[in-house]
């Protein structure tokens, strides 16, 4: 009994690090050579049209493989490869976004 459990649980703990330390290792190089990221997030965001600039904050997301929570960001059109928002608002003056999903070149 107690070695079926001891072999059940050393193949969990195997696949959570293997599922966890891969993709880390290849966004890193993927980063360094392309010279982009990839954002993926849940929050608010909006484009300012006078200064063509992306701007909000990301309550939940991805930057690259990276997890983020709580971060403002702001980016300019030159830096944006693509883009797409979805989940149209409306706020003071401006169309409020919820999703967004980018590619940006730092």
């Amino acid at each position: 009994m107690y070695k079926k459990l001891f072999i059940i649980s050393g193949l969990v703990i195997m696949m959570l690090f293997t599922t966890i330390t891969v993709p880390i290792v290849a966004e890193s190089n993927e980063t360094k050579i392309l010279g982009r990221t990839h954002i993926r997030a849940i929050g608010s965001f909006a484009i300012c049209e006078e200064d063509k600039v992306l701007f909000g904050h990301i309550f939940i997301g991805l930057i690259g493989l990276k997890p983020v929570f709580n971060l403002d960001i702001e980016y300019d059109e030159d830096s944006i490869r693509w883009i797409v928002l979805a989940g149209f608002g409306v706020g003071e003056d401006v169309q409020v976004y919820r999703y967004i999903n980018c590619v940006v070149i730092e």
